[in-house]
């Protein structure tokens, strides 16, 4: 019997095996009621405590960090407090086994102010707080990201920070008194607030980029000004969260910030860093063989927010749910090959569902390829049988290059495989509409010129886009990365053009 597919309890150093199945829970419930009447419950739940998590055993990544930053508007932003805890424990039912949420300040306002308000900024660290209660009473223990010289909306003009390319957002210079003092200043808050309300941070997760930095020469190089903050940062955590570890995000990091990190963490903070998650970038499969502090665990950032392939590039939910099998497979081969011992799932929201299940089952050891991946995940959510089951997985495997897929025949296989399923569920809607959308964009594509004919085309594509933002994901104004005017559409930058000077009744802004 495969290891993975075992649910284990312990009693008095026994290791007592129950096959997974319909009646485990039931069995396990019964066997631990008798554990806590014949030997107390406090050794019961420290038995619980040791068992490895489902999968871990024989996983092939060690760590595997679903990173769901409620923000821009996006699903985790909008959820509701129990259906965040119902998709987490999907989630968790996946394969991943920690939860990581960024606090984004962008457009909010100090909660600890002392102003009697609530506004955005409280809303959402209330929101942040009952996300992370959630993952904590699924096991799942929970990271925090953070981007250490973002600030709230009305400090950063107090001592601004000097921005470039790379750096941009709400920032403060952490090499003048006062940027540092706030900084610092909203950790512990942030912080404090977090143990009080009973979150237990397992980790945080520094990322120096996106948003954060400063170019003032003061501040360079930033990578190492980053580092010397991120201690301090740390010190303050351990009051609050005592075992807290630091990993690190290498999100646009070069390969000179690694090799200068890594020596200053050598020389100054030996044994400090638990593990970087290198960034992968767009197209490509692996991380770079870049130095790292000794003793620390290679690891990667990956992006799950995207399809197969790059050009055009399928982001972000812009064009609908995304699946990327052949990207993510080959990721993980690559990622194994290369030592990592874990990875950071990016996640923009529910329209990556696909490749969450794809990531998180393979990662964990749950399945040995995409295609079990997809069968799985067909025969849970669309009703598939034996008859259809492999088809629906071969049509879930197309949409890793979305615009190579003829409409019309895709469109029927779809008919085919759901003329018997009845209701459907948000995970097949989504992907009906993304059909829909795909139609309405060859439809655009198809008249030349911006005449009253191809106006109207865009028009409709934008209709059955509003129906899977408002009426699938359930989504508000949104914002950042994830705003519809960030479409990688061919036709999209002229139709914008457009729409700006009034030459068609729908713009951005109706």
């Amino acid at each position: 019997m495969n290891a993975a597919l075992l649910a284990h309890t312990c009693v008095q150093g026994k290791l007592i095996v129950f096959p997974e199945g319909a009646g485990t829970a039931a069995l396990k419930g019964t066997f631990m009621n008798r554990i806590l009447v014949s030997t107390g419950i406090l050794f019961a739940v420290a038995c619980l405590m040791v068992i490895p998590a489902f999968g871990q055993e024989s996983a092939p990544f060690q760590d595997r960090i679903l990173y769901a930053p409620g923000h821009f508007g996006n699903s985790y932003e909008v959820m509701g407090e129990h259906e965040m805890r119902d998709y987490l424990a999907e989630c968790k039912g996946y394969g991943f086994n920690r939860y990581a949420d960024w606090y984004d300040t962008a457009d909010c306002t100090d909660l600890f102010s002392g102003q009697n308000h609530m506004l955005l900024g409280s809303t959402l660290w209330q929101r942040k707080k009952a996300n992370f209660r959630s993952a904590q009473s699924l096991g799942l223990p929970c990271d925090l990201v953070i981007t250490p010289n973002h600030v709230f909306a009305e400090q950063c003009g107090a001592a601004p920070a000097t921005t470039s390319d790379r750096i941009f957002g709400q920032l403060v210079c952490p090499s003048i008194p006062e940027g540092r003092a706030i900084i610092l200043r909203n950790y512990e808050n942030l912080f404090a607030d977090l143990a009080a309300s009973g979150v237990r941070l397992n980790a945080l997760w520094p990322a120096p980029y996106d948003y954060g930095g400063c170019a003032c020469a003061a501040c360079s190089p930033w990578i190492l000004t980053f580092a010397k903050l991120c201690r301090e940062i740390h010190e303050i955590a351990l009051k609050y969260h005592p075992g807290i570890e630091m990993r690190f995000i290498g999100w646009w990091w070069s390969g000179e910030e690694h090799r200068l990190f890594a020596d200053w963490v050598d020389q100054n903070a030996p044994g400090w860093v638990k593990s970087v998650a290198l960034h992968i970038p767009y197209g490509e499969t692996d991380v770079s063989d870049v130095p790292l502090p000794a003793g620390s665990e290679r690891q990667a950032f990956v992006h799950i927010g995207y399809a197969d392939v790059t050009q055009p590039l399928d982001i972000y939910g812009l064009f609908g749910p995304v699946a990327a099998p052949e990207r993510l497979q080959h990721t993980l081969d690559a990622l194994k090959a290369h030592g990592c011992t874990g990875l950071m799932a990016y996640s923009e929201g529910v329209f990556d569902d696909v490749n969450k299940a794809l990531l998180a089952g393979l990662a964990s050891g749950l399945h040995r390829d995409a295609s079990s991946v997809l069968t799985a995940y067909a025969r849970r959510f669309f009703k598939a049988d034996d008859t259809t089951v492999a088809e629906w997985a071969a049509w879930l495997r197309a949409w890793g290059n979305p615009f190579s897929m003829d409409a019309e025949v895709c469109g029927s296989t779809l008919s085919r495989l759901t003329v018997s399923t009845g209701d459907r569920p948000w995970r097949q809607r989504q992907w009906e509409l993304k059909l829909d959308l795909l139609k309405a964009h060859h439809a655009v594509m198809a008249v030349p010129d911006w005449t009253p004919e191809r106006f109207s085309k865009a028009d409709a594509y934008w209709k059955v886009y509003e129906q899977l933002e408002r009426g699938v994901w359930g989504l508000g104004p949104t914002r950042g990365c994830i705003a519809r005017s960030r479409t990688n559409l061919p036709w999209y930058p002229d139709w914008e053009k457009h729409s700006a000077a009034g030459v068609v009744n729908s713009s951005e802004n109706n």
